[in-house]
């Protein structure tokens, strides 16, 4: 029988020793808990690979300004702007005071003699535009005068009338219109005169002379058709002048029962506005 040495009994036990220390002090093994399975499922990102930038955070909505319409929200309609036309003559519902619209009052003497006048007229006048550029217009006047002559004749004289016309405006032009009314006028005056006691004064009236005594009176009455057609410059929005011919005839004329119908033919000037 081999014997065997007692050193290898001893290198052998301590090699056993060592080993049982090592193990006695290796740290048991932890079950993996949930965060740490996740965790361990993590892998880092590879410098290599692109990656997506994370979009921005979507800005909040712009709000209107005080004052401003948003944008028309779904099923609403949108607001429609109704541009007018600008007004100008002859639109329907209109006013036009002109030429016709007048008043006066005055007093007049001489040195010389003892002749004065003194005189009062108002005739105010309208037209009235019913329709586009067709007028219908209408004036009324009263007219007072007194007047003195030198040789001792003295005469006052009323007149009252009213008028009543139509009219037709053409434009020509954006400043320019032709504008002729037709006119039917019924009037009346009545005249007084004194005279000297001396024979021999007359006074002629409406075309017809007539003698006069200390005290005299007359009536002159008339209806007279006449058109006015001037073309007008429309020199801002609602002022006007104008100028162009004047006709009128008398449909009867008298006197004291003495008929003398007139006729005229001239030219006339306007100026007027209109709202």
């Amino acid at each position: 029988m081999t014997r065997i040495p007692s050193r290898l009994f001893l290198v052998a036990g301590l090699a056993v020793w060592f080993e049982g220390v090592a193990l006695a002090d290796e740290p048991e093994a932890e079950e993996p808990t949930p965060e740490s399975a996740a965790g361990a499922t993590r892998v880092a990102p590879d410098p290599t690979i692109p990656t997506v930038p994370t979009p921005p955070p979507t800005p909040a909505p712009l709000l209107p300004a005080p004052g401003n319409a948003g944008p028309a929200v779904s099923g609403e309609e949108p607001e429609t702007k109704i541009l007018l036309a600008e007004p100008r003559f002859g639109d329907q519902g209109q006013i036009s005071l002109n030429g016709a619209l007048s008043a006066s009052l005055g007093h007049g003497s001489y040195d010389s003699s003892n002749a004065s006048s003194t005189t009062v007229s108002v005739e105010p006048a309208f037209d009235y535009f019913t329709s586009p550029n067709v007028s219908q217009g209408a004036s009324v006047l009263f007219r007072y005068s007194d007047v003195g002559v030198g040789n001792g004749v003295k005469a006052n004289a009323t007149t009252l009338g009213v008028t009543g016309r139509i009219g037709r405006n053409v434009w020509l032009g954006g400043r320019v219109s032709f504008w002729p009314r037709l006119a039917l006028e019924a009037w009346r005056t009545w005249l007084h005169y004194a005279a000297p006691t001396t024979a021999g004064f007359g006074v002629t009236i409406g075309g017809t002379p007539f003698p006069i005594g200390p005290s005299s009176d007359f009536t002159e009455k008339g209806l007279t058709l006449g058109i006015q057609a001037p073309f007008l410059v429309h020199l801002t929005r609602h002022f006007f002048v104008g100028f162009g011919p004047d006709v009128y005839i008398d449909v009867f004329h008298s006197v004291e029962n003495v008929s003398n119908r007139r006729r005229f033919v001239g030219a006339t000037s306007i100026v007027g506005g209109w709202f």
